[in-house]
């Protein structure tokens, strides 16, 4: 059963949910300025996929390139492809493009269509 990642914030950041507490709780206390910005995007991610829907972190690794490590939100949809791809479009191009640069690359958005 996933873990629900209090951010210290306001409650609805334990909208965030994962599968491997220690390891996400690990990657933010050495980039902790992911925080806020996982703070700040919910209500965008909630506008574009809605309320109910789950946003699953976890911090994925590439064992071929020592040090490249990223966290990734997970939206799970049942969405077709399509739509899926539009609203994760909108929330790209009306929120996060802005709060990009913020990330320094340890921060991504996909789908994971369940």
């Amino acid at each position: 059963m996933p873990a629900v990642l209090t951010l210290g914030g306001p409650p609805q950041t334990a909208r965030y949910v994962t599968d491997t507490p220690d390891a996400v709780e690990a990657f933010l206390a050495r980039y902790p300025f992911l925080t806020p910005l996982l703070t700040e995007a919910l209500a965008p991610l909630e506008e574009a996929f809605g309320a109910d829907t789950p946003f699953v972190v976890a911090v994925e690794s590439d064992p071929e390139i020592p040090g490249w490590d990223e966290l990734v939100v997970l939206v799970e949809t049942p969405l077709d492809v399509e739509e899926a791809a539009t609203r994760l479009d909108t929330f790209e191009t009306t929120w996060w493009l802005d709060h990009l640069p913020r990330a320094q690359g340890k921060l991504f958005f996909t789908l994971e269509f369940v």
